[in-house]
């Protein structure tokens, strides 16, 4: 469904329905909009893609030839909004474009990998496409397609390779659960099952240092969702149910800074949760029953953070406000 803000302050009024894209018969797993061509796309478990264009007012459907014999599990258009990359459970991520001749996106296969393909991110300059695997692995392919990226077009490795050609790996040990590169494109980063965040440095990946990727272990729950922020900073989410920002230290490591909550804003890394399980537990064992007050979670979701997403527009000017969303 797509919904109107209210037309004026305050803005927690009713939001109004304008449009429903109803093509899909199944779960709908990504969805992604393009903002300076006004398109977005959908993508399913029903194997399914389409891309929305509004006609008169109305939001019409255009038939994408995925050709994946399993479902879609995430999407996103490139940085140009020419073509997007569909993650799948087919072991595959098509790359789509349109192709004006017959009316209708076609796609072109990334292979390579051994499982589902859970998440996708573009390089927001050079025709390269980060994928995060079930098979515990991040990888960067080319996604040169010289009859839109042109014959001249660069990335960290030099000229643009060969459309799949798989450029670097990392090896998480727990499945990659998503994947983000920072908006100078100098940095790539993905969370693993583990719980871990990962953070590869781009000019020493192309360089083939052993040392690009700096590993940090988090005493969180795994993060599911990554996103850089236009300053360099990144934010994740996902079990551990309050965002945590992470970014540079002295000497350019990367570490958590803090967890962000609604009552305090930016805190710093503390044992409440775990204070809070121990008075639990001391409430049974001295009265016989759970104190139902002391579990309450100090943080504004209750649930697993399932979304981020920048935001902007006429409520909030700043680049570094996001958007988060929980089950």
């Amino acid at each position: 469904a797509i919904l109107k803000a209210p037309p004026a302050e305050p803005l927690d009024g009713p939001w109004e329905r304008v449009a429903t894209l109803s093509e899909h018969d199944a779960l709908v797993t990504g969805i992604a909009w393009a903002p300076t061509s006004n398109k977005i796309v959908t993508v399913s478990q029903d194997r399914n893609a389409y891309v929305w264009t509004q006609v008169g007012g109305e939001w019409k459907p255009s038939l994408v030839i995925l050709r994946i014999a399993a479902a879609a599990t995430s999407v996103q258009w490139s940085p140009g909004e020419e073509k997007f990359a569909v993650g799948s459970g087919a072991k595959v991520v098509p790359v789509c474009y349109y192709e004006a001749a017959n009316d209708f996106w076609v796609s072109k296969m990334i292979k390579d990998h051994s499982s589902t393909v859970g998440a996708v991110a573009w390089h927001p300059t050079a025709p390269i496409l980060a994928t995060a695997s079930f098979d515990c692995r991040c990888r960067v392919f080319s996604a040169h397609l010289r009859n839109i990226d042109g014959k001249e077009a660069t990335t960290p490795w030099g000229a643009a390779a060969k459309f799949g050609t798989l450029l670097y790996t990392y090896e998480a040990y727990g499945w990659v659960l998503d994947v983000a590169f920072s908006a100078a494109g100098d940095a790539l980063a993905l969370t693993a099952q583990n719980s871990t965040v990962a953070v590869v440095d781009m000019a020493a990946a192309a360089a083939g240092s052993e040392g690009a990727a700096q590993t940090i272990r988090l005493s969180q729950l795994p993060l599911t969702k990554l996103l850089f922020l236009p300053d360099g900073q990144l934010v994740g989410a996902g079990h551990c149910y309050s965002p945590l920002l992470i970014g540079r230290g002295e000497g350019g490591a990367w570490a958590v800074i803090g967890k962000l909550s609604t009552s305090a804003g930016l805190t710093k890394k503390s044992s409440s949760k775990v204070d809070s399980a121990r008075r639990m537990f001391q409430a049974a064992a001295s009265t016989g029953t759970l104190d139902s007050g002391a579990a309450t979670l100090d943080s504004l979701h209750q649930f697993a953070v399932c979304g981020l997403q920048r935001f902007g527009g006429r409520v909030v000017q700043s680049d570094a406000v996001f958007t988060s969303s929980a089950l």
